[in-house]
């Protein structure tokens, strides 16, 4: 077990530097540059060339290539950073801070949002894809597969305007001011504040409890329609046992195993935050502030943002595969 989690952790530095790689380079194959969206975007500002270079001078894009890569990876004595290697990722061109310090600030808002609408989404979806492959080609499972298709193929900014709409402003249950908070609060208490931004949550989170329920409910159904048709669950049936017996106590333990693939997507899903979501709903969460930098082309930014979530990913690629392990006792990890 230890040398095979060895093995894992090089391998998965060797992906995050693969990452690091192939995304710098898109990035600065990208038109234009911050300093651009910046002085020229402004009709009202007037730069020369000579002062654009100095500016991009200043920013470290002058240089091509390969040495601003290995000057983001290994740092820059000239700015003072140490570089991506030594978790320094520079600081952010357009929230004047270290990137490291704006993500941590951020990524809770997104973590809290996207938790609760976990904890909620995916035992229903687990339940319902059950259910539905238990009453197979039945009203029920036939209803369940209307909610996936709407869950799967409505676009999150779609569905948010149709919720905000509705709930909003037809109905008036909730406040239309966007954002996790009322516009008229005044100096308002702890608890005053708790409930006014839970408040303001429940239209985020229910968007992504019906968009996010419908993958997982296919897939539940799926495996569980498989298993279902196995030699030993027909064996469980004809010694008796009740449909109950055999579908949770025999059919859902197997169901579950090749769900532990799912668990690979949900820790960067955690902390990653959704851009369209967050910036639809004014929620400055990671996903609205790496939106924003991106489209100014916030170069530091942008390149610890996504090696942050590109951590994360194989993180969870690295606790799934142990965790066949214990969800399965067949599985055996040699070295």
């Amino acid at each position: 077990m230890v040398k095979y989690i060895i093995k894992r952790l090089l391998l998965c530095v060797l992906i995050l530097f693969g990452v690091s790689v192939i995304l710098y380079l898109l990035l600065r194959c990208v038109p234009g540059d911050y300093v651009t969206n910046k002085f020229t975007a402004n009709p009202n500002v007037e730069m020369s060339e000579e002062k654009l270079e100095a500016m991009r001078e200043i920013y470290g894009l002058n240089d091509d290539v390969f040495t601003g890569y290995f000057k983001w990876l290994f740092g820059n004595p000239a700015t003072g950073t140490k570089g991506a290697i030594l978790l320094d990722f520079g600081t952010s061109f357009v929230y004047d801070a270290p990137v490291s310090e704006v993500i941590a600030d951020h990524m809770w808002i997104s973590f809290a949002l996207t938790l609760l609408s976990l904890v909620i989404y995916y035992p229903l979806a687990v339940y319902l894809g059950t259910r539905a492959a238990v009453k197979q080609y039945g009203a029920f499972d036939y209803a369940t597969t209307v909610l996936t298709m709407v869950g799967i193929s409505f676009p999150s900014f779609f569905f948010s305007a149709i919720i905000v709409k509705i709930f909003a402003f037809d109905l008036g249950w909730f406040d239309t001011s966007l954002g996790l908070n009322s516009t008229g609060l005044i100096n308002p208490s702890g608890w005053e504040l708790f409930t006014d931004t839970a408040w303001h949550l429940v239209l985020p989170v229910l968007v992504v409890v019906v968009l996010s329920i419908g993958s997982v409910m296919r897939y539940t159904r799926t495996n569980m329609l498989e298993v279902l048709s196995a030699d030993y669950i027909r064996t469980a049936r004809a010694k008796g046992l009740s449909e109950r017996s055999v579908v949770y106590k025999h059919a859902f333990k197997n169901t579950m195993i090749p769900m532990v693939t799912v668990l690979a997507g949900i820790l960067p899903g955690l902390f990653g935050g959704s851009m369209i979501l967050e910036d639809f709903f004014a929620i400055d969460g990671i996903g609205r502030i790496a939106y924003n930098a991106m489209n100014q082309g916030d170069i530091p930014f942008v390149m610890g943002y996504n090696m942050f979530l590109a951590l994360l990913t194989v993180i969870g690629m690295l606790l799934t595969d142990i965790m066949y392990v214990v969800v399965d006792p067949r599985v055996k990890i040699t070295n």
